[in-house]
């Protein structure tokens, strides 16, 4: 039962952090750097060298592509029926068509099932969602640039493409597959070991520390454009509706159970701070863009306990 009170005592100490003054401002910024450039990277160093590969790997990478498909023809027909605006749709789509699979995924799922599901979430992760994100995700957000800035698309997709492409956790999966062919030394790998540790408590933290909610001030030039029709219905896509579809198929395809626990809990996850932050530079609506993954945090702590406990008994 500790998962079940390390995250809230995470998330909350962040918070506390935050609000009480204790750490610097841009303590959050330094957190996630360490995460991203020490504890994930060193993880994958620590696992996938001697991961044993199977066949239902597969449709765990195959996961937030399909989500994501879905969601630009959920999201089309949603933005139809409540007159949303093309930036809004897209805003959406883009946050809420994928997930945060890895920053704050992978350490609930290492919390729920134990170290030895950390390669499957990684997979998931790096050739599923990150991926889906560099070229799917970009071709859509670049293809519908508001028609102002569509004469700088160049500034801002180019540095954006470098920076995903150049992501330690995903220089380190393809370095890990190339240490594959050797054996790792044992010191090495200890030290790999006792590094990606540091993810799941340092991570939590980080997310507490810069969740925050749009102030009402924040909405009013948005909430003429259905910013809380936008909210709701996304998260309720992101948080339920998802992991119930993907649950439906791999149930139906008769994935292993190990394998579909993993892709349904991911596909809960609130939705994917990178793919906000993309929508947010490209300009597609700024305010719901930066709400929806500190919002759907919230939500997606009691949802996905809720997917946990009904999986468990499940299968």
């Amino acid at each position: 039962m500790a998962h079940f009170v390390l995250i809230p005592v995470c998330l909350f100490a962040g918070w506390l952090l935050k609000r009480g003054g204790i750490l610097p401002e841009n303590s959050g910024h330094v957190l996630g750097t360490f995460v991203i450039y020490v504890s994930l990277p060193a993880l994958i160093l620590a696992n996938v060298p001697a991961m044993l590969l199977e066949i239902s790997f597969v449709y765990l990478a195959l996961m937030p592509w399909f989500v994501f498909g879905i969601s630009i023809l959920f999201f089309y027909f949603a933005g139809k029926f409540f007159r949303w605006t093309l930036e809004t749709r897209i805003a959406v789509t883009l946050c809420c068509g994928l997930g945060n699979t890895s920053f704050v995924g992978l350490p609930v799922l290492r919390m729920f099932y134990g170290e030895e599901v950390t390669n499957a979430v990684l997979i998931a992760d790096q050739f599923g969602t990150f991926l889906c994100l560099a070229i799917p995700g970009f071709i859509l957000a670049v293809r519908y640039l508001p028609e102002n800035e569509k004469r700088n698309d160049k500034k801002l997709f180019v540095p954006i493409l470098k920076k995903l492409f150049s992501f330690p956790p995903f220089l380190a999966l393809l370095f890990s597959f190339f240490l594959r062919l050797f054996t790792i030394p044992e010191e090495l790998h200890s030290v790999f070991r006792i590094l990606g540790d540091t993810l799941v408590p340092i991570a939590l933290i980080t997310v507490g520390f810069q969740l925050r909610l749009p102030d009402q001030n924040s909405q009013k030039g948005e909430s003429e454009s259905h910013y809380g029709s936008a909210l709701a219905i996304g998260l309720l896509y992101k948080l339920l509706f998802a992991p119930i579809l993907i649950f439906l198929c791999y149930y139906f395809l008769k994935v292993s159970p190990k394998h579909t626990k993993v892709a349904v809990l991911e596909a809960g996850m609130a939705p994917m701070i990178t793919a906000s932050i993309v929508s947010l530079q490209m300009g597609f609506r700024p305010i719901l863009s930066a709400a929806f993954p500190g919002i759907g945090l919230l939500f997606s702590v009691p949802t996905l306990f809720l997917l946990y406990i009904l999986l468990e008994n499940f299968f």
